[in-house]
């Protein structure tokens, strides 16, 4: 009887750890294969990010790097298109190369970091970006925020811009307004880039820089069909109340 009381019981201590061992292996591969929460601390590396290039324009303003080749269109695409993965990507989950997954990812950012969480500088930092960029592909606001750091738009790519944007803001703080705002405008160019390389295009066409200002007027196209070059990217924050 002893004996067959050891077995069970000895049993029952194999069965035990085998039962742990397996919850820990699970938890372990859930651990890797989740992003995890996100924090001010998640971001362990510099803001570097790979693909397309920023560079200090003619005028001063930061611009992306343009290769000429002559051909304008293939310009646009290599200078304005990133690819690979940003040095911060694995840490939030997101790559150039994935826009769909990495879209969902950044406009989840917006509810992760609440802009309440801001401080006045912050937020003042988080307005100034944010109302010089719009989804005008496919929404109709003027910018993503308002001049009091409101949402204009509820959809994902604005989502992912109020996102990303607080996300570096709290991270990242000595990375400047223009720098976040050609990030942004590079991650436009991915949700949008038959729209973005045309606009590109068109600037490269009239020996203009792509800024993130001129990239992201509305009225591009039609100031450059009338001739009208000096008021591109010099359209107001907003127009009208929300």
């Amino acid at each position: 009887m002893k004996s067959n009381e050891f077995v069970e019981k000895y049993s029952l201590y194999v069965i035990g750890a085998v039962a742990l061992l397996i919850l820990f292996n699970w938890f372990q591969i859930a651990t890797i294969a989740s992003p995890g929460p996100l924090t001010t601390n998640t971001i362990s590396k510099a803001f570097s990010p790979s693909g397309s290039k920023m560079t200090k324009g003619s005028s001063g303003e930061l611009a992306l790097e343009v290769k000429r080749t002559g051909d304008n269109v293939q310009d646009a695409i290599n200078a304005l298109i990133p690819t690979g993965t940003p040095e911060w990507g694995p840490e939030i989950g997101v790559s150039y190369d994935d826009p769909v997954n990495s879209l969902n990812r950044l406009a989840s950012l917006h509810r992760q970091v609440p802009t309440g969480s801001l401080s006045a500088e912050e937020k003042q930092r988080y307005i100034d970006i944010n109302t010089r960029i719009s989804c005008e592909f496919c929404c109709g606001a003027p910018s993503v925020v308002d001049n009091n750091g409101r949402d204009l738009c509820g959809c994902s790519h604005a989502l992912s811009f109020m996102g990303l944007s607080k996300y570096i803001i709290k991270t990242h703080p000595e990375y400047t307004n223009e720098e976040i705002l050609l990030e942004l405008t590079k991650w436009k160019s991915l949700y949008y880039p038959r729209n973005m390389v045309e606009k590109g295009a068109a600037l490269l066409s009239n020996d203009m820089e792509l800024t993130a200002s001129s990239l992201n007027d509305a009225q591009l196209l039609s100031k450059l069909s009338s001739g009208d070059t000096s008021s591109i990217g010099s359209l107001p924050s907003m127009v009208g109340g929300c």
